[in-house]
C-alpha cells in the first residue's frame, strides 16, 4: 500500500524530483478486498479519512475531521439517498426512474459494472444554474453538453431528494466523460457560461463566470475565483494525491472513495450523504477506466529530451505523473496553491497518459495546443532547442 508521510510531504516534495513510493500492485483489486472495512467499520473509515489529510488545519480539511466518522454525530446522520435517478432526454421524453443496486458484489467484474451505472446515475451534487439550464434546451449546445446513444443528456439526471422533492443533480459524467469517452475531459463543457447566463436572467451580474471558458470549472466555494482544467481519469491509478493542490493524499485506495463521499455530501449541501456501496464501485470503476498504460520506445528521438526535461516531474512509472511541485518560477497563474480552503502551497503533478488528445493545456488553460506549451518552455520558460521540439512532441502524442 503506498504511503505518503506528512513531514515527507512538506519537506521532500517542494522539488519535482522528489522520490515516490511505489503505489498499489492493484488498487481497484484493493477496493474489492477491503470493501467490507468501509462499508462497517467507521473507525478504518476515519483512519484512512485522517491519513488523507496531510494539512489538517487547511479549512477544507477541518470540515471533514470535524464531521466525518466520528463516534457520536456528524455527517453519519444525515439521510442517506434512495439513488434512484433517471436520465434527461435531449427530446423532451421522460425516462423512468431506476434505482441503482445497494448489494454489495462479489466479483471486480460486479463492482465494476455497478460503478460504471453509479458513474452516469448518482447525482454527486446539484446546483441551481445547472437545474436552470436543463430547462433552456436551447442553451445546450452554446453550454457544451452532450448526448449519448439513447439520446440522453450526459451528466445530468433527475432524482428525488431526501425529503421527496424533485431535481438535477450532476453525475461523475458531466465532466468526465467527453465525446461519450468515460474517462475523456468533457473540454467542451462551458458552466462559467451557463452559470453567468443564470444570473443575469435573475438581474445579477455574472460576466465574472464567463472567464472560465470552455473545459474549466470552480467548485472549491473559497471566496476567490480560480477555476481548473476539467482532468483527464486515464492516471487516477498512478496518482500521489488529489485536487490540483493535491489537497488530499492517497495513502491508500481507500482516500478515494472517501474523497467522493465527502464531495457528495458537501455537493448536497449536507441534506443526504451516498450509500457506501455506490461509492465504493465508483472507486473501482474509475480506477480500471479503459484507457492502457502507455508504452513508448525507449530509442524514440523524444524519448531523451522528455527524460532530460520532463522526466524528473512526470514518471514513466506512475503514468507519467508524480508528486507536488511548488510553484515558484513556474508558468501559470498559482492561485489554486493559495485557495483558502484548498491550498497546499504546491501543485500536483498530473499523468500525462492522453495529453495528445488534451487542450487548453495547464490548469488555467493559456496554451491552446500542446507545440504552444512545449514552446513556451514549460514548467519553468527554458526554451527548447529548436530540434527538439519536434521529437518531443511526437513523443508525448504517443502516451
Amino acid at each position: 500500500m503506498r504511503r505518503l508521510a506528512p513531514l515527507f510531504a512538506l519537506l521532500a516534495l517542494a522539488a519535482c524530483d522528489a522520490p515516490l513510493d511505489p503505489p498499489p500492485d492493484d488498487p481497484a483489486a484493493w477496493l474489492v478486498a477491503h470493501a467490507d472495512d468501509y462499508l462497517t467499520d467507521r473507525v478504518q473509515r476515519r483512519a484512512w479519512l485522517e491519513g488523507s489529510l496531510w494539512q489538517p488545519e487547511l479549512p477544507y480539511a477541518r470540515k471533514r475531521l470535524d464531521s466525518y466518522a466520528l463516534p457520536r454525530g456528524g455527517w453519519d446522520l444525515l439521510p442517506e439517498l434512495t439513488a434512484a435517478a433517471a436520465p434527461l432526454a435531449a427530446d423532451g421524453s421522460e425516462r423512468p426512474i431506476e434505482a441503482l443496486a445497494l448489494d454489495p458484489p462479489t466479483t471486480l467484474a460486479g463492482w465494476r459494472a455497478l460503478g460504471e451505472r453509479v458513474f452516469h446515475r448518482l447525482p454527486m451534487r446539484r446546483d441551481a444554474y445547472v437545474e436552470w439550464l436543463a430547462t433552456r434546451p436551447e442553451l445546450w449546445d452554446r453550454a457544451g453538453l452532450q448526448t449519448n446513444d439513447d439520446g440522453d443528456l450526459i451528466g445530468l439526471v433527475r432524482y428525488t431528494d431526501a425529503r421527496g422533492d424533485s431535481h438535477v443533480g450532476v453525475t461523475c459524467a458531466l465532466c468526465h466523460s467527453g465525446d461519450g469517452i468515460d474517462g475523456r475531459a468533457a473540454r467542451r463543457l462551458d458552466l462559467g457560461w451557463a452559470r453567468a447566463r443564470h444570473l443575469q436572467s435573475t438581474g445579477r451580474p455574472g460576466e465574472l463566470y464567463d472567464g472560465w471558458g470552455r473545459g474549466r470549472v470552480d467548485v472549491t466555494a473559497d471566496a476567490i475565483d480560480d477555476p481548473i482544467a476539467i482532468a483527464d481519469l486515464w492516471s487516477l491509478p498512478w496518482q500521489t494525491h488529489l485536487n490540483t493542490s493535491g489537497v488530499v493524499a492517497l495513502e491508500s485506495p481507500a482516500a478515494l472513495a472517501i474523497r467522493f463521499e465527502t464531495q457528495f455530501i458537501t455537493g448536497h449541501a449536507f441534506a443526504a450523504r451516498p450509500p457506501r456501496v455506490l461509492v465504493w464501485a465508483l472507486s473501482i470503476y474509475m480506477l480500471t477506466l479503459d484507457r492502457p498504460a502507455p508504452t513508448v520506445d525507449d530509442a524514440h528521438p523524444g524519448a531523451a529530451t522528455f527524460a532530460a526535461r520532463c522526466g524528473g516531474c512526470h514518471d514513466p512509472t506512475r503514468g507519467f505523473g508524480g508528486g507536488l511541485v511548488a510553484p515558484d518560477g513556474m508558468i501559470g497563474d498559482a492561485t489554486p496553491t493559495r485557495s483558502p480552503m484548498r491550498g497546499t502551497g504546491f501543485f500536483k503533478v498530473p499523468g500525462l497518459v492522453g495529453i495528445g488528445d488534451g487542450g487548453p493545456y495547464l490548469h488555467d488553460g493559456r496554451f491552446a495546443t500542446l507545440e504552444d506549451l512545449i514552446t513556451a518552455g514549460h514548467p519553468h520558460g527554458t526554451p527548447l532547442g529548436a530540434e527538439e521540439i519536434d521529437p518531443l512532441l511526437d513523443y508525448l502524442h504517443q502516451l
